[in-house]
């Protein structure tokens, strides 16, 4: 048997997964990243393994994101994206099947 706690239960103490969290970026002439201020330094991007965009949600708060894979010249391997609606840039942690294949140099 297990113990009652004896703290109420809820969603109060859950968190959200793959949270997006503010982050300082560089970009190009194109709007595209060129370095991420990234563990404290800001980090050159390396390359640009994928790019995609997403707008959803229009009748409720308009949703309009341009994403970028990012690898940064540290090794470091990130999803940040520039909401569109706002101008602000964020990373959020994702690691799908496909850019897993592309980081490790597989075609998809």
């Amino acid at each position: 048997m297990v113990e009652d706690p004896r703290t109420p239960a809820g969603a109060g103490r859950l968190r959200r997964l793959n949270e997006p969290r503010p982050v300082v970026v560089e970009t190009t002439a194109n709007n595209e990243p060129a370095a991420v201020l990234w563990q404290g330094r800001l980090q050159p991007v390396a390359a640009i393994h994928d790019r995609w965009r997403i707008d959803d949600e229009w009748w409720r708060s308009e949703i309009s994101r341009r994403y970028y894979a990012v690898q940064l010249a540290n090794g470091s391997r990130l999803v940040v994206y520039c909401d569109l609606v706002t101008g602000n840039w964020h990373v959020q942690p994702y690691r799908g099947p496909q850019l897993e294949r592309l980081w490790r140099g597989k075609p998809l």
